[in-house]
């Protein structure tokens, strides 16, 4: 069984290397099956970012033109849906930032009732700012391998292959490091209070 789903993943990333190729050669419209296959993955990290269906459409297609783009600088170190993953989380981190900056400087009179609704307090921000403190500071006193763990999964959102083929490791070991690295910071949670 796990022999068959090494040769899937193996088939899929000669493909996947066979249409970089070809795309690299001229052949633009292989691209098309690169956006077929992630267009999926793309999608959600959008909207977890974003959190708007309608912006998520439009960064997945931003993602997909940078893509395009920087294709030729893609050098194979990581899986092409890594590479794909983090072009994609940086394009709506940027975007999340640019539309936080332009949230801040808009005039009262430019905001809607269901933005008073929906728009956080002063309050609510300052307690967020306190427990991504609190978590960072968690997170930085767990020793390693935990703490690269953590920040891998939870922060950089690899996947258990990824994370274990980075550091050379079987699943089942990052799988087991991340539940004792999650009882770890519990215990310090409850340490704190």
């Amino acid at each position: 069984m796990a022999s068959n789903v090494m040769k899937v993943k193996e088939g899929r990333k000669l493909e996947e290397a066979e249409w970089i190729a070809a795309v690299l050669n001229g052949q633009h419209q292989a691209f098309g099956h690169l956006v077929t296959r992630y267009q999926g993955m793309v999608y959600r990290v959008c909207v977890k970012i974003t959190g708007e269906a309608e912006s998520a459409k439009d960064m997945a297609q931003e993602v997909f033109i940078k893509a395009y783009k920087a294709l030729p600088s893609f050098r194979g170190q990581s899986s092409f849906s890594t590479w794909l993953y983090r072009i994609a989380y940086r394009t709506c981190l940027d975007w999340k930032r640019a539309n936080d900056r332009e949230w801040k400087y808009r005039s009262a009179a430019d905001y809607t009732e269901n933005d008073w609704v929906t728009s956080q307090t002063p309050e609510h921000e300052v307690l967020e700012q306190e427990t991504s403190a609190e978590l960072g500071e968690n997170v930085n006193s767990l020793a390693e391998p935990y703490r690269s763990v953590v920040q891998l999964y939870y922060f950089q959102r690899n996947s258990y292959q990824e994370i274990a083929e980075q550091k050379g490791v079987s699943v089942k070991t990052i799988e087991s490091q991340l539940y004792r690295a999650r009882q770890m910071m519990r215990k310090q949670r409850e340490e704190w209070r």
